[in-house]
């Protein structure tokens, strides 16, 4: 997904491209891939609307089109990147944007600015709702398993 005005426009940073483009990448990987995402855009906050962030804000990316489509939020980000990342991926994701250091919504944080030598689990994560999250995808995992093992 591109915009550049001089160059042909391949999809334009719509919310639904990206959303898209996002999903695709996920639904294509296999164990043992390797996964580079790159955003360079703008970022942004908006008030948490569903009580699972401790400092009361969903960190989003901002999409050419966020005045009629909306933001995709945290949450979405995790729930198409992270949660659905299969078994034996890598993934890597650089987000050049505003208020990008937690729009992963995972539960660890780190800071280029000099001030971190490691990364550090972050004071102001859920992790109930971490967890519970987690708790979900391995009770898919494990169901997936136990039925691939039945049909056997």
């Amino acid at each position: 997904v591109i915009d550049n005005h001089s160059l042909l426009r391949i999809a334009e940073p719509t919310k639904a491209n990206i959303i898209d483009a996002y999903k695709t990448v996920i639904d294509q990987a296999e164990d043992g891939d390797a996964i580079f995402l790159h955003y360079s855009g703008h970022g942004t906050k908006l008030r948490d609307d569903d009580g699972d962030e401790g400092d009361g804000y969903d960190e989003a990316l901002v999409p050419r089109d966020f005045q009629t489509s909306g933001m995709i939020r945290d949450d979405d980000l995790y729930d198409i990147l992270i949660k659905n990342l299969p078994e034996g991926v890598h993934m890597v994701s650089l987000m050049d944007c505003c208020h990008s250091g937690t729009i992963m919504d995972l539960p660890y944080i780190f800071k280029g600015d000099g001030t971190q030598t490691e990364m550090i689990l972050d004071p102001e994560m859920n992790l109930d709702a971490f967890i519970e999250q987690i708790t979900g995808k391995l009770l898919e995992y494990v169901q997936r398993k136990l039925a691939e093992s039945i049909s056997l």
